[in-house]
């Protein structure tokens, strides 16, 4: 019985810190659902606390069980160097979610789908119009150009619920918001990257200009409708002109 005692803790914590590390996968794959700018809420800083979590969790349970002996001796150090960090992540994360309640409760209907088979949410006719309205949106009004754009602020621009916009991009464009979004700020970079009117500007001030909020988005959106990183795709373009 104490032996099972003993077993029960460390299985627990195990238990919790796989099931938290699945978690936060989930949740970063479905920022992109709703959200054009993900680097303020990947939760990446909890990824890296989960890490140093993993490590505090090895040095115990090598305390308990194991007894490696040079492990031992660091022990001390591991565990003050992993406190600091810990408080380091703790107190450097934000707020997730910059939403209203209701926004929210939206949201997560989206994410809590699990059905392989969608349900057809609109008519022929609502998707016509919702269709051209979101086309003008994007075309027109240039709407992808806002660096903090998300499903609620495209939706109630739209004129539509959350759930009738992430139906309207997925079943029609084929595509998640995030991608969709992407899409059109990439096409503004690939014009703005070869204006001269724009050639002052650096990359990074580039990717501002088309709603990105960070080199390594744009660069990795870039190359992934491209298949060039930005500076490549102007040396060819320059080499194909003379």
């Amino acid at each position: 019985m104490f032996f099972v005692l003993q077993l029960a803790l460390p299985s627990q914590a195990i238990l919790y810190w796989v099931l938290s590390f699945r978690r936060l996968r989930q949740h970063q794959k479905n920022i992109n659902l709703f959200s054009s700018a993900n680097e303020k809420i990947d939760l990446l800083w909890l990824q890296s606390f989960l890490i140093i979590l993993l490590i505090v969790l090895i040095v115990w349970l090598n305390l308990v069980f194991l007894n490696i002996q040079p492990l031992k001796e660091f022990t001390p150090l591991i565990y003050l160097i992993c406190i600091f960090f810990l408080a380091h992540f703790s107190l450097k994360q934000g707020e997730v979610f910059d939403f209203s309640p209701a926004d929210i409760r939206n949201l997560s209907e989206i994410i809590e789908v699990k059905n392989p088979i969608v349900k057809q949410r609109l008519t022929t006719d609502q998707i016509t119009t919702l269709n051209d309205k979101l086309n003008y949106l994007m075309t027109v009004d240039r709407l992808y150009l806002e660096n903090e754009l998300s499903l609620p602020v495209l939706s109630k621009k739209l004129g539509a619920s959350p759930n009738d916009t992430s139906y309207l991009i997925n079943e029609i464009h084929k595509e998640n918001f995030y991608n969709f979004i992407n899409r059109y700020r990439i096409e503004e970079a690939k014009n703005l990257l070869l204006d001269s009117q724009y050639q002052k500007l650096s990359i990074i001030g580039i990717a501002y200009e088309c709603g990105f909020n960070s080199k390594a988005a744009f660069n990795a959106a870039f190359k992934k409708y491209t298949g060039q990183s930005p500076t490549e795709y102007i040396k060819l373009s320059q080499n194909r002109g003379s």
